[in-house]
């Protein structure tokens, strides 16, 4: 079984590093660590020119109670191996979503998210908030 993941993680990362996505992580073995599987964790990545908060626990509904929330400046993302649940934007943002799917391949989608409003991510997922209009 190792020998198999680790045979789709050297060829995700051949793939990522041709497709012009070679920042992510290949697979290897798959294991849970503090809310990341594998070298995947859910992050935020803030490229527009307006802050976002990241929000690190996401309840039933909406960012857990007492959950941390991390600011992040233009250019500013979360840590690598941390798990992020979601992000909060102040003004009207447009974005794309990375999701990490078998074999090993990013996904990508657009997003909309109105002022003052939060978007879930799930573990698997880095979402990137590309531009705001405020």
């Amino acid at each position: 079984m190792k020998r198999t993941l680790a045979a789709l993680g050297l060829a995700a990362a051949a793939l990522m590093s041709t497709a012009g996505m070679a920042n992510a992580a290949p697979a290897g073995d798959v294991e849970i660590q503090g809310g990341c599987v594998a070298a995947i964790c859910g992050s935020v990545m803030n490229e527009s020119s307006v802050y976002v908060y990241a929000i690190k626990d996401w309840g039933s509904s909406g960012p857990a109670p007492g959950t941390e929330w991390r600011y992040l400046a233009p250019g500013q993302q979360t840590p690598r191996d941390q798990d992020w649940d979601g992000f909060w934007v102040p003004c009207n943002a447009s974005g794309r979503i990375a999701a990490w799917t078998p074999p090993g391949v990013w996904v990508w989608s657009d997003f909309t998210l109105s002022a003052g409003y939060a978007r879930k991510i799930s573990t698997h997922e880095d979402a990137h908030v590309r531009s705001q209009r405020c």
